[in-house]
């Protein structure tokens, strides 16, 4: 009767870590430390830096969060390209989410603020694609938007609303835009792209498999020291 007492409370105790592993990944949170790239020409500014689209400039307090309104779009704080960008199924702009994570959705600001020609060079079409190796392949992310409001506009310049979505989660490292297209109704001289801010939910950091193997070799351990004792 003890052996199985002691034998139980072991294994027990380890299926606990393992549930909460588990629990703690299905649990909705900001990813932090996303980077973002783009083989689409920026607009020669530098300030006008893709960086600024994932680090928070422009939130509440310049902090990554998921909710709160963003500042009017401007140089330190969004991204634009340069004039006449390459578009369509050639452009895109890749987030690398610097780990393995149960991927369950993400919250956009687009361009706006003080013109409407500014808010017609937001991301209109859009297809999003995640990896779960790096970028090596990818799928399409489905339930994902296919499309984005267009921002606000107005004098003072106007702030920007966030969008959120949500989806099945998926096990992602990165997540593409392909396909993109802005509003329209502009000149060629002026045409560009671009968006504010981009924050990405899920769940915690999806355990390194020697994490795991870890805890298993540890209930297996309790098991036979129970056996001995």
């Amino acid at each position: 009767m003890e052996f199985a007492i002691k034998t139980l409370v072991l294994s027990t105790a380890t299926f606990g870590l393992m549930l909460s592993v588990t629990q703690n990944a299905q649990a909705a949170t900001l990813i932090p430390g996303v980077t973002a790239s783009t083989n689409i020409t920026g607009q020669s500014s530098p300030l006008w830096d893709l960086n600024d689209t994932v680090n928070g400039n422009g939130l509440p307090s310049n902090t990554p969060s998921l909710t709160g309104v963003h500042v009017p779009s401007n140089a330190g704080n969004s991204w634009r390209s340069d004039t006449n960008p390459t578009l369509g199924s050639t452009g895109t702009i890749t987030f690398n989410l610097n780990g393995s994570y149960h991927l369950s959705g993400f919250t956009f600001w687009n361009l706006g603020g003080s013109s409407d020609a500014l808010t017609r060079q937001g991301i209109n079409s859009v297809t999003i694609q995640y990896s779960n190796n790096g970028g090596t392949t990818w799928s399409t992310l489905s339930g994902a938007p296919t499309s984005f409001t267009q921002g606000n506009f107005g004098s003072p310049a106007t702030n920007q609303n966030p969008q959120t979505f949500s989806f099945a989660s998926v096990a992602a490292t990165n997540v593409r835009f392909t396909n993109l297209s802005n509003f329209g109704g502009l000149p060629a001289t002026s045409d560009r792209i671009g968006f504010s801010e981009i924050q990405f939910a899920a769940g915690t950091k999806i355990p390194e498999p020697s994490s795991l193997l870890a805890l298993l070799a540890f209930g297996l351990a309790g098991v036979s020291l129970g056996k001995r004792i």
